[in-house]
């Protein structure tokens, strides 16, 4: 995993020797060697108590494997580290306000305490306050010293992450006084990429997330490529390699470098790894219709789940896939074993639940077989072979459809005709659904609208596109991903 890393403005006689044990320890740490990763820094911090950097890196260890894993005693050792750490920069800080070396670790450690208490602690209030403060501080050294290239990934990752901030959290930009600037996150991290001593690899790494999420796949990959140049047997860049891959329906691809992860997790068995890159592979053999080893894949992923982490859209595929197979019997053994103890905020496994109620109560059918390959179809990027499979079911004789299904097919064609660049095809497409009323996938309306809003946007209609994306948030009625429309037109009016 990828760790900010800031250099001291005062070098100590200890510099070089604390310098040279942290660089070898974030090397192991994106080599996914934890334990290599941990000893490197708790050297450096018992070689030189002094040195803020040991303690830095140390606790951040914790951090990243609590997020990864949800483990509540790595997030207990991660808070009670980064405790100390902050008392120790505000002792520093008090005698000399201008102490660069800690308001910038203070600042960090406050930016990645408010993730982590947000995320893990779901102590939203509490995370809006660190946060605040770890922007005060990050600011504080950039103010001072603009050369201190390396603050900048901090205030460009909160930057950017801010400007996404829904509307049920709009009151944490209250407290926050701040709303996000994305253009300037953006910048913050070209920075810290260009010229920070030792984040610029880190800044790649979040560079290669964004310019994803904005659909800036040339751009993405020339990041995530600088990174496999200096990192060229670490499962995790090999990881995000292929989500990338993933993501532009390069499956083949993908696919290559999920296995490649895996090789190079040999020797150090990283559970997390394994984790991810078996779930990982099983979603893209059921999108190629592979279903043995979708199954596979997905029943080996299930095996290193912990109890916290979502399962319900793997139990789904796993299921569809022995279907699939035949053996209806197995399936149903994972259909029950759906997970109901999650949170309300939770869309997506809550989205996976109905789905595995769903398929517990009806088997597969063959509306419901050929609905499954037709979007795989799509999602792989064989349009051709996806335009040909919806046409099937439309013109499938004798057959009426509830809405439900009406709704499925219009959004896997519209979605076709998208990818396509056929954008007002794909908008007659969309607009299909607006005139339904389906039972089960009512979130396929609003959705419909929103769709139709990123058309517009392509087609360089920005007035016609905010206006259905009013229309999209101003449905009222409860439906899958609600919470996440908001989020989901922020990011298309801000990458077109």
């Amino acid at each position: 995993m990828l760790i900010a890393v800031f250099i001291p403005v005062t070098q100590s006689q200890d510099y070089n020797k604390i310098h040279n044990l942290i660089i070898e320890g974030i090397d192991a740490e994106y080599n996914m060697d934890f334990p290599a990763a941990l000893s490197k820094f708790q050297e450096a911090k018992n070689s030189a108590p002094n040195d803020l950097r040991g303690h830095f890196f140390e606790q951040t260890i914790f951090y990243w494997k609590a997020l990864l894993t949800r483990n509540k005693s790595d997030y207990e050792t991660f808070m009670n580290l980064s405790d100390k750490l902050v008392e120790k920069c505000e002792n520093i800080i008090d005698k000399n306000e201008n102490d660069l070396d800690a308001r910038l670790y203070l600042g960090w450690t406050y930016t990645i305490r408010a993730f982590a208490v947000g995320l893990l602690g779901e102590n939203y209030l509490k995370a809006a306050s660190e946060i605040k403060d770890g922007n005060s501080n990050l600011s504080f050294v950039l103010e001072k010293n603009p050369n201190y290239n390396d603050a900048a990934l901090g205030l460009g990752v909160y930057n950017y992450l801010t400007s996404f901030i829904p509307r049920k959290l709009q009151w944490l930009t209250d407290i926050l006084g701040f709303s996000g600037n994305r253009d300037e996150g953006k910048r913050l991290l070209t920075q810290a990429s260009d010229k920070g001593t030792y984040t610029s690899n880190e800044a790649k790494f979040y560079l290669t997330l964004l310019t994803w999420r904005e659909e800036k796949y040339p751009e993405a990959e020339g990041y995530v490529q600088a990174l496999t140049s200096k990192y060229p047997q670490s499962p995790a860049v090999w990881m995000l390699k292929g989500g990338l891959f993933s993501q532009q329906d390069k499956m083949v691809d993908a696919v290559d470098a999920y296995e490649k992860s895996l090789e190079y997790n040999k020797g150090k068995d990283s559970e997390i790894i394994f984790r991810i890159a078996y779930g990982a592979l099983s979603t893209a053999y059921f999108r190629m219709n592979v279903y043995d080893k979708a199954s596979d894949f997905g029943k080996r992923f299930i095996s290193y789940l912990t109890k916290d982490e979502n399962m319900n859209n793997r139990l789904y595929s796993i299921g569809v896939s022995l279907e699939f197979m035949g053996d209806r019997n197995a399936a149903l053994e994972y259909y029950r074993k759906a997970r109901t103890d999650f949170k309300d905020e939770n869309e997506w496994e809550k989205y996976w639940l109905r789905k595995l109620k769903e398929r517990e109560a009806s088997p597969v059918g063959k509306t419901d077989s050929l609905l499954i390959v037709a979007d795989n179809n799509r999602a792989v990027g064989k349009l051709t072979e996806a335009v040909n499979d919806y046409n099937s079911l439309i013109s499938a004789q004798g057959v009426n459809y509830s809405d439900d299904i009406k709704t499925q097919i219009n959004q896997g064609l519209g979605q076709v005709y998208y990818k396509q660049k056929d954008y007002n095809k794909a908008i007659e497409q969309f607009k299909l659904n607006t005139s339904l009323n389906p039972q089960n996938e009512k979130w396929l309306v609003p959705e419909a609208y929103f769709q139709i809003g990123r058309c517009y946007l392509k087609l360089g209609n920005r007035s016609e596109a905010q206006k259905y994306f009013d229309k999209a948030l101003d449905i009222d009625y409860d439906y899958d991903f609600k919470d996440s429309m908001d989020g989901k037109i922020k990011n298309e009016l801000t990458k077109n």
